[in-house]
């Protein structure tokens, strides 16, 4: 295998001076999810000043067009901002309002001398152990990735700084409908050139070459049986390639990428495939240290925006503190999204890695992320190490699961998007192996196993349904989260049951009776929130018999 081994210089902070103090960073702007477009000028003008002071609170861009989102500057003292944030809070034109925060990517350096593709197939060695990885040659028996059984190119979208687009190991998503470099939006997706994919800092179809990005793609879809190079979780996968800049690296641009994602998957889903991209998975190996989901409600929100249009979103959690997110805090994988995945990272003996984190009820598995051999630019190879490495080898699970699933499940999930991908997540999760490290530290106790997960989808049409415990009672989705006046609940009952909203505090705010189906189709619940403080809740679905269903929002 052709080596290029290149290294990640990253600065270390003193772990107890981050743990006893409070950030201090001077916030750069200010996002907010308003009801209309018309509400800018307004908004802009009203918030000039605060007591009788400029706030130098002024309209910068539009960070998506179809979800109202749009990015404001500030030039007042910090003191005054966080006064602003509130005020603005309360507007009636503002759904969502929150700071710009900068992010980071999620890899570490490590040593390249180390064995490789141990994370696909683990026969012990470099001093691993035998059957501590994903089991991948089981599950390339049964489906290899490319296309549903309906016909759809899988897409997994890979969201970071940069790519290498010429890379003979990997196959990039193409926007076949757009001339490249003419200058106009030819497919009127409202994105002028994104032949090639998209850049959010930039608002371009010009992509940077980074590492990062391209190893990430090169273990969620590197080519297979191609006599080149490595081998990705699929052998055949469309990589769409959505970078949020190697310049400034803020929220909104990640917001921006995935409003790029959201756009061209409702595109296909609203054309029938005949536009947009037919994107499965979205995938996220960067984030925010120590970071609170209340405090980052357009990103989290984000997740259920793409989940709606069916796309579940692989995120990787902190790699340096070893901290209990529910505790230290993370973004993006202390937001509660139902179609977020949130991935920690496993050894080649199947222990955790020393520095991940880890979260009872917001980190759902562990994967494969420890000394990962994965394509770097200029058709070269390397190891790199980090939940980044983790996380696609998830987001590549989602697809080669998509690829192995029967026609009548394609079907269904094109007609309940939200809905059926859920499901799909559901059986990833319930496929894992069981593993003590991770036992009691991740939602599913296990790490991924990618010929388990795959065998789930297989089993549709088959005499079983998929392996999730009792489909027919369930809380599918609830969202938007977080959530200002109105929340949603999709559940599924076949006997009588109730749901509730508890306080972390075990108070019980809300109990609302749900809607009876022997069949278990899907049931709605809308609830308003007027009157109810903003914080963490329990959303909980209890039947008669006791049976009960749990999730943590942010409200």
């Amino acid at each position: 295998m052709k080596k290029m081994f290149s290294f990640l210089f990253l600065l270390l902070v003193n772990y107890a001076t981050l743990v006893a103090q409070e950030k201090v960073v001077p916030q750069r702007g200010m996002l907010l999810l308003l009801k209309d477009a018309q509400a800018v000028p307004s908004i802009t003008r009203e918030m000039a000043y605060l007591n009788g002071t400029k706030t130098g609170f002024k309209f910068k861009r539009t960070i998506s067009q179809s979800l109202h989102i749009y990015l404001f500057e500030l030039s007042s003292p910090k003191d005054q901002q966080e006064q602003l944030l509130q005020t603005v809070r309360q507007h009636p034109l503002v759904r969502m309002a929150q700071f710009d925060h900068p992010v980071t990517i999620r890899a570490l350096p490590n040593d390249p001398e180390l064995g490789y593709l141990w994370n696909m197939q683990n026969t012990g060695q470099n001093g691993g152990k035998a059957g501590a990885d994903i089991h991948a040659p089981d599950a390339w028996n049964i489906a290899t990735g490319g296309l549903t059984a309906d016909g759809d190119t899988i897409v997994v979208a890979v969201v970071d700084k940069g790519f290498d687009l010429s890379h003979e190991d990997l196959s990039y998503w193409k926007n076949y409908f757009e001339v490249p470099g003419n200058g106009i939006d030819d497919d009127l997706n409202g994105y002028i050139d994104d032949y090639k994919g998209w850049n959010s800092e930039d608002g371009t179809g010009n992509l940077p070459i980074a590492d990062h990005g391209t190893h990430v793609c090169g273990i969620a879809g590197a080519k297979g049986n191609n006599g080149t190079g490595v081998v990705g979780v699929n052998w055949n996968l469309k990589l769409m390639p959505v970078s949020y800049g190697s310049g400034s690296n803020f929220e909104s641009n990640v917001i921006a990428a995935y409003a790029y994602i959201f756009d061209q998957r409702k595109l296909y889903n609203k054309s029938k495939g005949t536009k947009g991209a037919f994107i499965v998975a979205s995938n996220s190996s960067f984030g925010i240290d120590s970071a609170k989901a209340v405090d980052h409600p357009l990103w989290c929100a984000m997740y259920d925006s793409l989940g709606t249009v069916g796309v579940l979103s692989a995120g990787a959690t902190n790699n340096y503190l070893n901290v209990n997110v529910e505790i230290g805090g993370d973004i993006p994988t202390s937001c509660s999204s139902n179609w977020l995945i949130a991935v920690t990272n496993t050894t080649n003996r199947d222990e955790k890695n020393s520095g991940a984190a880890y979260g009872p009820v917001s980190i759902d598995l562990g994967a494969p992320g420890t000394n990962i051999a994965s394509t770097v630019p200029i058709n070269g190879y390397t190891f790199l190490s980090g939940t980044s490495m983790s996380t696609p080898h998830v987001a590549g699970a989602v697809a080669l699961m998509f690829s192995a699933a029967c026609k009548e499940f394609i079907i269904k999930y094109k007609a309940d998007p939200a809905g059926m991908a859920r499901l799909v997540k559901d059986s990833l999760l319930h496929a894992v192996d069981m593993i003590p490290a991770l036992a009691g530290k991740t939602v599913s106790g296990g790490r991924l196993n990618l010929y388990k997960s795959v065998r789930s989808m297989k089993t549709y049409c088959g005499p079983d349904e998929p392996s999730v415990p009792n489909p027919l009672f369930d809380i599918l989705a609830v969202y938007p989260v977080p959530s200002f006046d109105e929340l949603t609940i999709d559940y599924t009952s076949d006997v009588p049951a109730s749901i509730y909203i508890t306080s972390v505090l075990g108070q019980e705010v809300v109990k609302v009776p749900c809607t009876i189906n022997d069949k278990g189709t899907l049931q709605r619940t809308q609830l308003s929130l007027a009157g109810l403080s903003k914080g963490i809740y329990f959303i909980s679905l209890r039947s008669s018999d006791k049976k009960t269903k749990s999730i943590k929002v942010v409200l």
